[in-house]
C-alpha cells in the first residue's frame, strides 16, 4: 500500500488523466443507462479499453520504476484491442449471468434457489478477485510477447496457489472502491489508478515467484 501511494504521488501526472478518461466513459455509460438501459449494457464492455489503459500505465510505473513517457498513454489505450474487448465482453457477460442467478436464487423460497444463489455469490467473488489478478498480467510489459491465453492461465494458477493472499487483495480493493464510490470525485479521478498500482504491486512479485518456482521444478 505504501509503495502504491509513493508511485501515485510521483506519477499522478500520467495516472490521473487515464483515470479521468475512464471516469468520463463510466459517466457516459450511466447517462445512456438513464435513457436506454440496453444501450448502457451494450456499451459497458468498451470500458475495458480505458481500464486497460490505466493498468498499462500502472504496470510501466511498477516495472520500470519511473514515470512513463507521455506518448505511452495514448498507446496504452490502443494496444491489444481484440483481447481487451473480449475480456470486457466476458467480464460483463459473467457479471450479468452470476448477478441474475444471485438475485433470482436468493429471492426465492426454495433451498435449490438458495444454493444457486450462494454459488453465484462465490462466482462473483472469484470473478472480482480474478479480474484484479488478470489485468496486471494482461498488460505486463515483461510478458507482452506471450499469448493472452498464457497470461490468463498464469492468473488462474496464481489464484489457486495463493487463494488467501488474493482474497485479501480483493477485499482491500473492494474497500478502496467503495470509499472511492462514496467520494464520487475520487472514483472518477484517482480511484481506479490507485487500485491498478496496488494490484500490480501485489501481483507481479507473486507471478514472478510462481513462474520461477515452476521453472525450477521442471526436470
Amino acid at each position: 500500500m505504501r509503495s502504491a501511494l509513493t508511485d501515485f504521488y510521483f506519477n499522478s501526472g500520467r495516472l490521473v488523466p487515464a483515470n479521468v478518461a475512464w471516469g468520463a466513459g463510466m459517466v457516459g455509460v450511466l447517462v445512456v443507462g438513464l435513457i436506454w438501459p440496453l444501450g448502457a449494457l451494450l456499451l459497458s464492455p468498451l470500458l475495458a479499453f480505458p481500464t486497460a489503459g490505466i493498468f498499462r500505465v500502472a504496470a510501466r510505473v511498477v516495472r520500470d520504476g519511473a514515470d512513463p513517457a507521455r506518448r505511452d498513454l495514448p498507446a496504452a489505450f490502443g494496444a491489444g484491442a481484440r483481447p481487451t474487448l473480449l475480456l470486457g465482453l466476458a467480464s460483463v457477460a459473467a457479471t450479468i449471468v452470476l448477478g441474475s442467478n444471485l438475485a433470482i436464487g436468493l429471492s426465492g423460497s426454495e433451498p435449490m434457489g438458495w444454493m444457486i444463489g450462494t454459488f453465484a455469490a462465490w462466482g462473483l467473488i472469484v470473478l472480482w478477485c480474478g479480474s484484479i489478478v488478470a489485468w496486471p498480467l494482461i498488460v505486463d510489459p515483461l510478458r507482452a510477447h506471450r499469448p493472452v491465453s498464457e497470461r490468463l492461465r498464469l492468473a488462474g494458477l496464481l489464484m489457486l496457489a495463493h487463494p488467501v493472499r488474493f482474497g485479501a487483495l480483493g477485499s482491500l480493493v473492494a474497500v478502496i472502491a467503495v470509499v472511492s464510490a462514496i467520494l464520487t470525485v475520487a472514483l472518477l479521478t484517482i480511484g481506479l489508478a490507485f487500485i491498478a498500482l496496488v494490484a500490480c504491486r501485489h501481483v507481479y512479485p507473486a507471478a514472478d515467484g510462481l513462474e520461477a518456482h515452476l521453472a525450477g521444478a521442471r526436470p
